[in-house]
């Protein structure tokens, strides 16, 4: 297996290196695209214009129209905290079998679970509901550090064991990964410069 971490800023070359002291492959390998604008008009035009040159497209969700859009566009990799900003999980029957339908993944943040006792309690109940769903709708999900800082890095097989505590498969996110990368890898022009984290 191949451990993947969709969404890791590869920029930071110190962070790069710890991560692959850790067991990742190498993200300066593959280019990542995260969008976080607030609108889903906003979100499409980006969309639009790099799509074709990225090897993961994630969207941070929160909103209930940009939920239901980034779930609705095949062209989108992955849902990012679909529950950002709200009381409840932002993801649900309706969304799941939207992702299930076009191919898009829900993406743990596990650099949430990080925070104080009270929040990683939260984190850890939404992921449950959020991978029940996932599981009985058949939609596929993944997990990133998003580290931003060495100390934030951890090994792969720490995640895949979070994961499995919930009661969930920790080898199908880093399986889910790996099906993003050689599929989208596969389409892009091998000549195409690589190590680009865009925003």
């Amino acid at each position: 297996m191949k451990f993947y971490d969709p969404c890791l800023d590869d920029e930071d070359e110190e962070l790069v290196s710890k991560a692959r002291e850790l067991g990742w492959q190498n993200p300066s390998k593959y280019d990542t695209l995260v969008l976080d604008e607030g609108e889903w008009g906003k979100i499409k035009r980006k969309v639009d214009q790099n799509r074709d040159e990225i090897h993961v497209l994630g969207v941070k969700g929160g909103g209930q129209k940009i939920n239901r859009e980034a779930v609705s566009d095949p062209r989108v990799d992955v849902l990012i905290h679909p529950g950002k900003d709200r009381k409840d999980s932002g993801f649900d029957r309706g969304t799941a079998q939207l992702a299930s339908r076009n191919n898009v993944s829900l993406c743990l943040d596990f650099s949430r679970v990080l925070e104080d006792n009270k929040q990683r309690t939260h984190v850890l109940s939404e992921w449950r509901k959020n991978l029940g769903l996932c599981k009985k709708y058949d939609a596929r999900f993944t997990i990133s550090t998003f580290a931003a800082a060495e100390h934030e890095l951890r090994h792969p097989r720490d995640l895949m064991s979070m994961i499995e505590s919930l009661g969930f498969s920790g080898s199908e996110a880093f399986n889910t990964s790996e099906a993003i990368i050689e599929r989208n890898s596969r389409k892009l022009d091998s000549d195409s410069p690589s190590g680009v984290w865009k925003r």
